[in-house]
């Protein structure tokens, strides 16, 4: 699960992110690259939640790229979540993570806000049933 440094999280758009999270079994474990806002988010979620949480963090520059491929590589689905602001937006680091998702033909699901409801925005053919 990956989101923009800008996704707006308040309590009612949070409660709604849990909501997809507690989608998945106990036994998910969630990956994210840890950074401030919606990914720390997730990481704090998934502790309140009892679920496994994983971090990739990376140190800027070219290092974020490798980061995102392993992100991808070791996930079997991405979520994204994306302000309304940026969503269609290629040079974000959350669009890069997609982008090397669908490369990689694994299923994923993007999300936005609108008149703060989460709104889900598309997901892959292969993407979750």
């Amino acid at each position: 699960m990956v989101g923009n440094t800008t996704f707006p999280l308040d309590a009612s758009i949070g409660q709604q992110v849990v909501e997809v999270m507690l989608g998945y079994g106990e036994d998910m474990a969630f990956l994210t690259r840890g950074s401030p806002g919606f990914d720390q988010f997730i990481v704090h979620a998934s502790v309140i939640l009892g679920r496994r949480c994983f971090t990739y963090p990376g140190k800027g520059g070219t290092d974020n790229l490798t980061r995102d491929a392993e992100l991808v590589k070791d996930a079997d689905e991405v979520l994204a979540f994306f302000d309304s602001e940026t969503m269609h937006r290629e040079d974000t680091g959350t669009a890069m993570i997609v982008e090397k998702a669908l490369s990689a033909h694994k299923p994923t699901r993007a999300y936005t806000c609108a008149d703060g409801q989460l709104v889900w925005a598309g997901e892959t053919d292969d993407g979750p049933a």
